[in-house]
């Protein structure tokens, strides 16, 4: 006896359904299984590390032809703001330090300073950005060096020491502004005083270094001749540590400021009338100063250089950015004091010529919330642009 037997409509159609389910499963497995990272054909599925490391290497090497072929200047080019907000964007990854490309960058920037360095002076300053409040201040007279440190770590620098060798070698002097390791380094000063050059620190400081460094600061201001420049060096804080406001005057090729890290409530009564005293052509102070107007309108300078920006060594909200800068000075603009974003690695030239209008006859005004120097009943901008 035959027995035979339908397959009921309903299960005969979750059967196709589950060989399809089974097919199409099939390819997405073989793409599960796909091999992590293939160089080849740019494909990183399950592995994001590599594809942000080979993003950085990518990036990087176009971010710094971008900022060599846009240079630092007063009125910033719309290809260099890209270029800064960029980097800015790269430097604030959490996980830089995985990031060989964020090293070969920040290394090729700084270690080329030293070259850029032999180049002649003719007249004025040329400033060199280094690290954090790192600047090098070249004239044809003198070159010194403020708040030099390698930044990293022992192991990965971002000024390697080979470089550091080169820059201490055409310096003549060493200022140092405070104790933080983030703008003081013992192996630097001692790569100065080896070579018999001088270092100005804070009261404390490497007392068994040698001679050569000059311990300065306290409660009042100081005068230190140097050769080839006077360093007025005034009794700022930051927080309650004591912190070295240095106003160096180059003798003839400009007057340069230096405020390190201040930033300290009580001595705004007296730096709301530095300008009254010295004549500053550029100051150098720190990006994120919480009385950031109130330091321009006490040195009123003619320039102003911001430092600080993207401390790689703090976290990523407190990493500063040069687009916040930007923000900052913008909001100041009704000050007319012209502003020059710089990154590793940069120069500027303030030549003779900026301050051509400006004499010992030129007074600091400030007027409808203007700052502007006035000369022989003239008014001119900072920058020596005369108003009519």
């Amino acid at each position: 006896m035959k027995h035979s037997f339908t397959i009921p409509h309903k299960l005969l159609c979750l059967g196709w359904v589950g060989i399809m389910v089974a097919a199409t499963a099939l390819p997405l497995q073989a793409q599960r299984t796909q091999p992590a990272a293939s160089v080849d054909d740019y494909v990183y599925w399950g592995s994001p590390a590599t594809y942000l490391n080979n993003q950085a290497k990518v990036a990087y090497p176009l971010i710094d032809r971008m900022l060599d072929a846009y240079p630092p200047a007063k009125e910033v080019d719309k290809h260099r703001q890209m270029a800064l907000v960029t980097l800015d964007q790269f430097l604030h990854d959490a996980d830089y330090q995985r990031r060989t490309a964020f090293y070969t960058f920040i290394n090729n920037r700084l270690n080329r300073v030293s070259d850029k360095m032999d180049q002649a002076m003719l007249s004025g300053v040329r400033i060199y950005k280094l690290y954090n409040s790192g600047f090098i201040l070249k004239t044809k007279k003198t070159t010194i060096a403020i708040d030099l440190v390698p930044g990293g770590t022992t192991a990965k620098p971002f000024l390697t020491d080979s470089a550091l060798v080169e820059i201490v070698n055409r310096c003549d002097a060493l200022l140092v502004t405070n104790s933080d390791n983030s703008h003081a380094n013992r192996a630097v000063a001692k790569m100065f005083v080896d070579l018999g050059k001088q270092v100005l620190a804070p009261q404390g400081l490497w007392t068994k270094l040698g001679d050569e460094v000059l311990n300065v600061g306290g409660d009042t201001t100081q005068v230190v001749k140097l050769d080839k420049m006077t360093v007025n060096v005034l009794p700022g804080h930051y927080g309650n540590t004591s912190n070295n406001i240095y106003v160096i005057d180059l003798l003839g090729c400009g007057i340069i400021a230096h405020t390190g890290a201040q930033d300290n409530d009580n001595d705004w009564t007296w730096i709301d009338r530095l300008h009254d005293q010295y004549n500053v052509d550029i100051l150098l102070t720190k990006s994120q100063n919480t009385h950031l107007e109130a330091m321009l309108k006490g040195f009123q300078p003619r320039v102003v250089i911001t430092s600080h920006e993207n401390e790689m060594e703090s976290s990523v909200d407190k990493r500063d950015s040069y687009w916040a800068t930007q923000k900052r000075l913008k909001r100041l603009a009704d000050l007319a004091i012209p502003n020059v974003i710089m990154t590793w690695g940069e120069t500027y030239e303030y030549a003779d010529s900026e301050s051509e209008n400006i004499s010992s006859s030129a007074n600091k005004v400030y007027r409808d919330g203007r700052i502007y120097i006035e000369r022989k009943g003239t008014l001119y901008t900072p920058s020596g642009i005369k108003v009519n």
